[in-house]
């Protein structure tokens, strides 16, 4: 790999000044930089060749995504190593936060497969699929295992906040949003019957979805040293919205009114990704939710350069280093392109260095670094 200024030995985060950068009210000498969720495969690599960290795997058991964790004394060691090693990777790279998301368990159906990313091939990768879902009728809504929120729920992110080095925030949210939620549960083709045949089940779900991670939301606010909420909620792909507008607005726009409102109120910031063409919901997540930034941007549908024209003097924009690039570019390439938005959209402030959407696994490591390394300069 190449000669980089990452890892630093001697960070200095300040979170505050990340969040005044993208409220506006500061303008940084450089724009920071963020990221969503980065795969474990570059953290992996990172840890262990750069900083001489120990990776440690997580299990069944000690799986913190689905809030399945079993609390046994050999787990705990586990997962605290491995949360260890999350706040070295954001602190010892240079962000401002750390970046962790933790689901509610909602089982739902799944398709997993082998990952095919290089070194990472004894992982696997789950998807959701397009067939009906669990849930297709009330019967099926009563007898799904809705989980209870517990203080379980929030082990990691009570450690992870205690143990924050100065300086160093804590972003986080429900690990997939009301949409995504109704989305897995009900099958995206029987969520479309749905909203024809029977438009009271969809209600009934999202309510139940919303409601629970409005409940989760409302203890993690309670953290002081949790700055944002940046929910995830793709509601878009390449060409248009997963569903019409009009139904998101309907259904799904009305809970994170709710989740922002209830942000504001514990002085939090509320952050909002949303993959695809979602342009013809920017008003409504400007005007109704109030979104403080928003991530996820496409060169191929609408690129961070675009965003920051119409809608930069509005919201923060994270990212927009456009993932397919990230991942197809030299390094040479990639450090011009990058170069290129931070340069046009840097000015006027509200803006953050990162991947377009998230660092996954096929990503080369030495492309990750570059952009890091190009932001830093």
């Amino acid at each position: 790999m190449g000669d980089f200024i990452i890892p630093f030995e001697k960070p200095k985060p300040d979170i505050e000044k990340f969040l005044d950068a993208m409220s506006g009210k500061k303008i940084p000498r450089k724009a920071p930089i963020m990221e969503y969720i980065i795969d474990n495969a570059l953290m992996k690599t990172i840890l262990k060749e750069m900083m001489g960290r120990k990776w440690v795997e997580t299990s069944d058991k000690t799986e913190y995504i689905g809030g399945q964790m079993e609390f046994s004394k050999e787990n705990i060691e586990i997962i605290n190593a491995w949360l260890d090693n999350q706040i070295a990777f954001w602190y010892r790279l240079g962000y401002d936060f750390v970046r962790v998301e933790v689901s509610l368990p909602l089982p739902a159906v799944s398709h997993v497969t082998q990952d095919t990313a290089e070194g990472w091939e004894d992982h696997n990768r789950a998807w959701q699929g397009l067939e009906p879902g669990v849930i297709q009728s009330m019967e099926d809504f009563e007898k799904y295992p809705w989980p209870r929120i517990t203080d379980n729920n929030f082990y990691i992110h009570d450690y992870i906040c205690k143990h924050l080095p100065d300086g160093l925030g804590f972003i986080t949210c429900h690990a997939g949003g009301v949409y995504e939620h109704v989305c897995r549960l009900m099958g995206y083709e029987g969520m479309c019957y749905a909203l024809i045949d029977n438009r009271e089940l969809v209600k009934t779900v999202t309510d139940r979805v919303g409601g629970l991670i409005y409940d989760y939301n409302k203890r993690l606010i309670e953290f002081d040293k949790i700055s944002a909420i940046f929910q995830g909620e793709d509601f878009g792909f390449n060409t248009q919205t997963l569903i019409s507008p009009k139904d998101i607005r309907e259904f799904f726009i009305p809970w994170h009114s709710k989740y922002s409102r209830q942000a504001h109120s514990a002085g939090k910031h509320y952050y909002l990704h949303s993959c695809g063409k979602v342009e013809d919901l920017m008003d409504d997540f400007i005007d109704d939710v109030k979104i403080d930034a928003k991530h996820s941007f496409q060169d191929n549908v609408c690129s961070i350069i675009e965003y920051k024209k119409r809608w930069g003097d509005k919201i923060g924009l994270l990212g927009g280093v456009d993932v397919d690039k990230l991942t197809s570019y030299d390094p040479d390439t990639l450090r011009k392109y990058v170069r290129y938005i931070i340069d046009k959209c840097s000015p006027g402030g509200r803006f953050a260095v990162g991947a377009a959407n998230s660092i996954p696994s096929y990503i080369p490591v030495e492309n990750y670094l570059t952009m890091l390394d190009e932001a830093f300069r």
